[in-house]
């Protein structure tokens, strides 16, 4: 927690402390050598991983965002690195789009559904979880998993204009368009 602490400040280590699935996260990746780095100047997160592989993952969150959303952030990636199974480098001819597209959604809303039960665990202990994170914490109290994953359906990523099944639908395109590229320029090498 001190390493945590020294990263971002004493306010998340509290949080951390405060919620038993999030300690757990946090125990998990640093057995597993995953490296928690700051992004200065701004408030996003992300992580690279393999799935089923958290060995030498990466996870970075931005110091910009409120130690509350650190933590929501923390306990989203966490649960990439740890529990995803989504890959994002696949064969498309071995995984159609509608497939890729139903799995990342699935990935996706379980991380929501993680969060919010970190948001319950940091409510229940007295702190203010702000309205995103509330929402989410409705949807999972009233009808879990499955509320969260019909949300996904319409809602958009964060700071993107398109719904989450478009997102993910380009991210298929793209690497069907790469591999296309790598598979012109390899003819035109030969």
């Amino acid at each position: 927690m001190e390493k945590l602490a020294k990263q971002f400040g004493n306010k998340l280590a509290e949080l951390v402390k405060a919620s038993p699935t999030l300690l757990r996260d946090i125990r998990a990746l640093r057995r597993a050598g995953v490296r928690i780095r700051r992004l200065n100047g701004i408030c996003r997160a992300y992580s690279r991983s393999e799935p089923g592989r958290p060995q030498g993952a990466l996870l970075c969150i931005g110091a910009e965002c409120s130690p509350m959303k650190q933590a929501h952030y923390l306990a989203h990636e966490a649960y990439h690195i740890l529990a995803g199974t989504t890959r994002l480098v696949f064969d498309p001819r071995r995984v159609s789009r509608r497939r890729f597209i139903g799995a990342a959604l699935r990935e996706e809303a379980r991380c929501l559904a993680h969060e919010a039960r970190v948001s319950k665990e940091l409510h229940d202990a007295g702190f203010s979880i702000g309205t995103a994170n509330l929402s989410y914490l409705v949807d999972y109290l009233s009808g879990g998993y499955r509320e969260i994953r019909r949300r996904l359906e319409h809602e958009c990523p964060t700071g993107m204009l398109i719904s989450y099944p478009d997102y993910y639908g380009q991210m298929y395109d793209h690497r069907v368009q790469e591999l296309a590229q790598r598979k012109r320029a390899q003819r035109k090498g030969a």
